[in-house]
């Protein structure tokens, strides 16, 4: 364990004395839970299965927060243990979504209608993929009883992935910037593509992870070679998103249709259910198409859309449209 030399670095990075002992703390905690009977791990070792152990101690000890999961998560990546490292992105990743749609349900719908759907306590930070998938297909079935579709769909768009709308205000303002630059959509989305390339070549080249994405040559060619992919590709008035599979590296190797719509899905509120094989309405996946669309911010429309494929519903990728409202937008 590099301990000494990560408390430095925290120093150097002008982090408050009480703060790196909190985390060192922390760090000590995870470390000591590893060598307890029946794991025999360590940090070099660890991957999912021990960080879902670790959780469910910290969450009955009242422990389980974003500073201490972030602490251990900052602590793998300045370590290089990239399977660490995802294990912990993973336990956070939307920790905050099924909150932020009963906030949504809530504006919506008003504060009885969320109490009968939300009856239960939220999945605490640091369930696992399957309490969470089994607490939203709960929230789903009770949903679909008593709110028209339409109205599903459009709460489920406000989530988008548990993210606050100011984190991605500096970006949309870059992007505004470059679409007036640029003049027409066509030229914009060409620019976006040329800039999503270069970052995955240079991520690629520095082994760095993008997200939870690993970049190889492979997975750099499949990005590269659909206009598609996190970008857009205009047809007319439709622009057409696809997403990046979550484990892309996994997803180009895989055969099987199931583990291939497993290792496509992002979310971690239902894709358990795609391994288990068990049903959940592929509304959650309107989460998706709220958070992409922030790809086409720059255009300043708020652009109407629809999923077209998701792993949820049993396609092999996830892919959206976007209707342009305004023919001057093309020229």
């Amino acid at each position: 364990m590099k301990v000494k030399k990560y408390k430095e670095h925290l120093q150097r990075q002008g982090m408050p004395g009480e703060v790196i002992e909190k985390q060192l703390n922390m760090i000590r905690d995870f470390v000591t839970f590893l060598t307890e009977p029946g794991l025999n791990e360590t940090i070099a070792t660890a991957g999912k299965e021990a960080v879902e152990k670790f959780a469910r101690q910290l969450i009955a000890e009242g422990r389980n927060t974003l500073e201490n999961f972030s602490a251990l998560c900052n602590y793998a990546d300045w370590l290089g243990q990239r399977r660490l490292y995802v294990a912990l992105i993973e336990l956070m990743d939307c920790h905050n979504a099924m909150m932020v749609l009963a906030d949504e349900l809530e504006k919506r719908h008003g504060r009885g209608l969320r109490d009968q759907i939300f009856r239960e306590v939220l999945p605490p930070l640091g369930a696992n993929e399957k309490e969470r998938w089994a607490y939203t297909r709960t929230i789903t079935e009770r949903m679909a009883q008593r709110i028209a579709p339409q109205e599903r769909q459009a709460a489920w768009f406000r989530v988008q992935h548990g993210i606050p709308a100011e984190a991605w205000w500096e970006g949309e303002a870059a992007d505004k910037e470059k679409f007036r630059q640029c003049g027409n959509i066509d030229e914009f989305l060409t620019l976006k593509r040329r800039e999503r390339d270069a970052m995955l070549t240079r991520m690629r080249d520095e082994d760095k992870l993008w997200y939870a994405v690993a970049i190889n040559d492979e997975v750099l060619d499949f990005i590269r070679n659909d206009p598609e992919m996190e970008v857009g590709q205009r047809e007319g008035k439709r622009i057409y998103i696809s997403k990046v599979p979550y484990n892309a590296v996994r997803y180009l190797q895989a055969s099987d249709a199931k583990l291939k719509r497993y290792y496509a899905c992002h979310c971690p509120l239902v894709r358990e259910a795609i391994l288990q094989e068990q049903p959940i309405s592929p509304e959650v996946c309107n989460c998706s198409l709220g958070h992409a669309s922030h790809y086409l911010a720059g255009l300043g429309q708020e652009l109407k859309g629809e999923v077209l494929e998701s792993a949820v519903k049993g396609d092999t990728r996830c892919r959206f449209v976007f209707h342009l409202p305004e023919e001057e937008l093309i020229q």
